[in-house]
């Protein structure tokens, strides 16, 4: 597996975790393999479900659901993470990520099946997010990286297994994402 860590700006950087990842396609659909390694002194939290809805209800997680989006140019961008709340919008039930947490020297491996072609699914309907292009030739995978220290000083309390989109989410967030690999 490869993979590369970017840190957008004004995104944290969590010291000692690290991101690998293997994006191939396998007939009509992209299977992406990857590990996150713990080696930082405090448990984090890694995004592994983003909410799905149907006919306005939101669905039970899927491991293999992804936010599908633009990422300059005809590059996709496949990823589980949070986003900043766009300016002027609201929502009667804020949309929702999932977590799994991994404690300080542990480890994860999980996999991900996108069918293609590839289909534009963004956690907000306006431009704040690009949108996928219309001919995509390359795609990268992201997961966010959650230390949520500054949100909760005495530990995450138990009956919170998720995290809505947010400024504070954002800011807590580094973001790993994959190698590009071709379509």
């Amino acid at each position: 597996m490869s993979g590369c860590s970017k840190v957008p700006e004004g995104e944290r950087e969590i010291e000692g975790v690290r991101f690998e990842s293997e994006i191939t396609t396998v007939g009509d659909a992209l299977e992406i393999s990857y590990r996150v390694v713990n080696d930082a002194d405090t448990d984090v939290y890694v995004i592994d479900s983003v909410p799905t809805y149907v006919n306005g209800e939101v669905q039970p997680p899927s491991a293999d659901t992804v936010y599908a989006l633009g990422s300059g140019g005809k590059r996709a961008e496949l990823s589980k993470r949070v986003f900043a709340l766009p300016d002027d919008k609201t929502f009667a039930q804020m949309p929702a990520v999932g977590w799994a947490e991994l404690a300080a020297g542990e480890e994860m491996e999980r996999d991900v099946r996108v069918p293609l072609p590839l289909e534009g699914y963004r956690p907000f309907a306006d431009d704040s997010v690009p949108e996928l292009p219309d001919s995509v030739e390359e795609v990268i995978f992201c997961i966010g990286i959650l230390d949520l220290g500054e949100l909760y000083p005495e530990g995450v309390p138990t009956e919170v297994t998720g995290l809505a989109h947010s400024d504070s989410a954002a800011e807590s967030q580094q973001i790993f994402c994959s190698d590009a690999a071709e379509l």
